[in-house]
């Protein structure tokens, strides 16, 4: 007897945690001693889809679990369904996020669906499985089946015990190539209105003694990243201050470490600690979203925006830390003025990557509740994303996700930090150049089209000179023939018949390439 627990990841690089938490839960706590027993298999959506049926029912399971996500349900329900018509001996259940908060939606598709965290629901099924015993469904609130589809679901779910989880990576080749994902607490203590973790309303963490065991672990073996899925991991000062210096005081000159977190909750304590770590041992995600205040109150944050941008300037000041801010689009009071103010406010921190993303109306937040009173039109199937609101129109959305795309080509890019800089001197605010530049993007017919480091070159040479009003032509080929031969050549050294003309001078510039800093006094590039 066989169960297979598959997962569809969003890229290759991807790994899914939680089928492999279900798994090392269950062998634990049933004491099983069959590696067989329970197997798991990953593919990707990009996966041919005759591949994805072939490689489940090649491994002959007889029960198989689907973990089902934003990114993958609704090929999730198509593999289902296609494999219900081939074999439908076969027991399937459904698990996650997506089947969780939709648990009818997926019971047509499966026998059983598992309700919010999946290790205990599931050793219960697999136990009642391998043993040939019935599902005690009545009595468990964890789990439904299509013969009690129509009771009650509770508003809270039976919780594992955070210690009791074994460690994901002893088979540690599994994951070669991979990102290792860790999490080392549950819940959020924050409301956030669209945000599904603002269901689990108790922080519960795993014990630090293990932790910094694990953590080791990972060092040791020299990986090259372990991302902490935690929802916000500085929640406790005291437990991010123990694990930032032991990563500081292990550093093994290779591991990064990614970490969500909370700007506004920054001590002056943990900003000098941060500041002073090896540049590359840790990268940080802030989700901002909004500066609007009465935006911020309607989606429940309670975040000091004020403390937010004056702490990421003061992280920003040594360059050694990855920093990656987040914007949302098509929040309830904020129009197409109020998200360029809010733009404006979070651009000039000059983080590394700037994700401009939109709603998400998830089934089961309270955002979900208010779609009607916020007049929210939003995608019916995955990933659900907004079109318009009572405050921003599908025109001006649709021009946003232009100014996105236009984001995404050039600043996340980080090819050209000194040209983009050098050109917002043309416009009143940098969401105005983005803008003008999506529109160029647009007329040209280059959106929604693959387009190569070299090819980007020449589009922004060209939106340049016909867009940036009295600019000198040399210059601006320049700043950005600078840029180019930064990042698409970066073992050629520059040579005294490298001149570059800025600022009305002719100019010869050195540059540190290994640090990625100007070494000259002539001009300093981050000043541009």
């Amino acid at each position: 007897m066989k169960i297979l627990l598959v997962a569809l990841n969003a890229k290759y690089i991807h790994s899914n945690p939680a089928v492999y938490s279900l798994k090392a839960y269950a062998y634990k706590m049933l004491d099983l001693r069959k590696e067989d027993s329970i197997e798991i298999a990953e593919f990707t959506i990009n996966d041919r889809y005759e591949d994805i049926i072939a490689g489940i029912i090649e491994r002959h399971p007889d029960m198989i679990g689907f973990s089902t996500y934003i990114w993958n349900s609704e090929m999730m329900k198509s593999v289902m369904k296609d494999i219900r018509l081939i074999d439908p001996s076969i027991k399937l259940f459904a698990g996650g996020p997506e089947a969780s908060n939709d648990p009818l939606c997926f019971l047509e598709y499966t026998d059983i669906v598992l309700l919010g965290e999946g290790e205990r629901n599931f050793t219960l099924v697999a136990d009642c499985f391998f043993n040939g015993k019935e599902i005690p469904v009545t009595e468990y609130d964890g789990i439904l089946t299509r013969d009690y589809k129509d009771r009650l679901v509770p508003s809270e779910m039976p919780q594992s015990e955070m210690d009791q989880i074994p460690f994901l990576y002893n088979k540690l080749e599994e994951f070669d190539n991979r990102i290792i994902y860790y999490e080392s607490s549950r819940g959020c203590p924050f409301r956030c209105s669209y945000c599904l973790s603002s269901l689990d309303r108790h922080v519960r963490v795993r014990n630090m003694d293990i932790v910094l065991q694990e953590l080791k672990f990972f060092l040791d073996k020299k990986v090259k990243q372990v991302k902490f899925i935690d929802r916000t991991f500085n929640f406790s000062k005291e437990r991010a201050l123990k694990i930032w210096s032991f990563i500081k005081e292990n550093d093994n000159g290779i591991t990064n470490f990614h970490f969500e977190i909370g700007a506004d909750l920054l001590s002056d304590e943990e900003i000098e600690l941060l500041s002073s770590l090896r540049t590359g041992l840790v990268q940080l995600e802030i989700g901002i979203q909004t500066t609007n205040n009465d935006t911020m109150k309607e989606i429940r944050r309670v975040a000091d925006n004020n403390k937010i941008l004056d702490n990421v300037r003061r992280l920003r000041k040594n360059y050694n830390i990855n920093i990656h801010t987040d914007l949302i689009a098509g929040l309830p009071f904020e129009d197409y003025e109020s998200f360029r103010r809010s733009f404006n406010d979070i651009y000039p921190l000059y983080a590394d990557q700037l994700q401009l993303g939109f709603l998400k109306v998830l089934k089961g937040t309270y955002m979900h509740l208010k779609k009607d009173e916020y007049k929210l039109v939003y995608m019916d199937h995955q990933p659900y994303e907004v079109f318009s609101t009572k405050w921003l129109s599908y025109e001006e959305n649709l021009k946003l996700h232009k100014i996105a795309d236009a984001i995404e080509l050039f600043y996340n890019s980080q090819l050209f930090r000194n040209s983009l800089k050098y050109m917002e001197r043309w416009f009143d605010s940098p969401f105005d150049m983005y803008e003008a530049l999506a529109a160029f993007l647009d007329e040209k017919k280059l959106s929604h089209i693959g387009i190569n480091a070299r090819k980007k070159y020449e589009i922004l040479i060209d939106f340049a000179l016909e867009k940036l009003e009295g600019v000198k032509i040399r210059e601006v080929k320049d700043i950005i023939r600078f840029d180019e031969m930064l990042h698409m050549h970066p073992n050629r050294k520059m040579t005294a018949d490298d001149h570059f003309f800025i600022d009305g001078k002719d100019r010869h510039i050195e540059f540190d390439y290994e640090n990625k800093n100007v070494v000259t006094k002539e001009v300093s590039w981050k000043e541009i």
